[in-house]
């Protein structure tokens, strides 16, 4: 790995591995392949990963969590991502919104939405920003008041009255959890009009539409999701009202969880190129003494472990560098998509024809690698927020 992780971080590692390759391997080509995409959810597995501690790693110590750092999630994301992506990332998805509730919860809400988490071993949790007509707009902030989330808040005395529609949200329609962001100021900029409440999932007025058939990420679902004139208390507010966009910024500096996601899957891929180069004969012998073979490997290799090295940089650095600039998360979520179009056509090459076969282990790797390209935005909005940085110091 190339970092120096601490004897705890290295043995919660190992736990996380073991229960993938025990309890995930084994069935998640089964599940990878139900026909209704609702199917490949596993509630069983999910539960079990959190009887051993992975889904609260990011609550506070206080409210019955692990209190890890983004480092240790880091790198326990992208072990299990190794062996299968859907679980873990379920995991991570459980991280982001428990660790903002802690930070960003008032008074009693805090206790009261943590506790419920902390307590149910089948609590998951969506954060719905993506809608119909508005998704790169959500990231790639304007002044528009037009432009991004139209899901209405309107204040009623101490309530909100929310209405409006969610689209390709991670978890929907089996979360119990959820971050609501909309509009409560319809005529400001989105990141001057917007605030963020706390949803349960089975709360009156959600009504949940259809499940998304996905190429890869299967084990992950996205949903679709309907409000109406679902009531929100004041209390159930994170952050500011119409500060939902200055507060989340303040508190999540940034993440290495899309970069941890594919480094991990272009590792695993490598690995079975790896595997194969040695027992494939060609000419008389293992391919991987071919030169030509030999050489895409190590290509390979070398793309992952600088890929993977920024990584480590930036999960450690949200946490314990002053001076770390946000720009570093979008640019390793740059370099980590661009990484797996990279190896690819290399893999497709050195394992020829097995290589597109379903019940090889490279095909859904494949498709996995490919699904997240448009994940915390696509690669062409990354480079514009990169570029809105460049006259910023640091």
């Amino acid at each position: 790995m190339q970092y120096p992780f601490s004897q705890d971080q290295l043995a919660l590692a190992e736990l996380t591995r073991d229960f993938m390759e025990r309890e995930v391997v084994p069935v998640a080509a089964e599940l990878d392949a139900k026909s209704d995409p609702r199917d490949c959810y596993s509630k069983d597995l999910v539960n079990k990963a959190s009887r051993l501690g992975l889904r609260t790693l990011a609550v506070p110590e206080e409210f019955g969590g692990a209190g890890t750092d983004e480092l240790t999630r880091t790198l326990v994301l992208w072990t299990g991502v190794q062996s299968e992506l859907g679980i873990i990332k379920i995991m991570s998805q459980c991280w982001k919104v428990s660790n903002t509730i802690a930070k960003l919860g008032k008074g009693d809400a805090r206790e009261r939405w943590l506790k419920m988490f902390v307590e149910d071993h089948d609590c998951v949790v969506s954060i719905l920003m993506t809608e119909p007509d508005a998704g790169s707009d959500n990231i790639y902030r304007q002044s528009d008041p037009n432009v991004g989330i139209r899901t209405t808040a309107v204040k009623d005395g101490d309530w909100y009255v929310i209405n409006g529609a969610k689209r390709f949200n991670s978890l929907v329609g089996f979360s119990k959890i959820m971050l609501m962001y909309a509009r409560t100021d319809p005529k400001a900029p989105l990141s001057e009009g917007t605030t963020c409440f706390i949803l349960r999932g089975d709360q009156e007025g959600i009504r949940y539409g259809r499940i998304e058939d996905k190429m890869g990420w299967r084990l992950y679902p996205n949903g679709d999701s309907f409000y109406e004139n679902v009531r929100v208390h004041k209390d159930d507010i994170l952050g500011e009202v119409n500060g939902a966009y200055e507060s989340m910024e303040a508190v999540n500096r940034g993440n290495a969880e899309i970069i941890a996601c594919n480094t991990g899957l272009c590792r695993a891929l490598f690995k079975v190129c790896l595997n194969h180069a040695k027992e494939r004969i060609q000419g008389g012998k293992p391919i991987i003494e071919h030169p030509t073979i030999a050489s895409m490997l190590a290509d390979m290799l070398t793309d992952i472990e600088v890929a993977e090295q920024f990584m480590w940089r930036v999960a450690w650095g949200i946490d314990n560098d002053p001076t770390f600039n946000r720009r570093f998360t979008v640019q390793s979520k740059l370099i980590s998509d661009r990484l797996g179009m990279r190896l690819v056509p290399k893999a497709l090459d050195i394992l020829g024809g097995v290589g597109v076969m379903r019940d090889f282990p490279s095909e859904k790797l494949i498709r996995d690698v490919i699904t997240p390209w448009h994940g915390a935005g696509t690669d062409s909005l990354a480079l514009l927020r990169i570029a809105r940085t460049l006259e910023e110091p640091g």
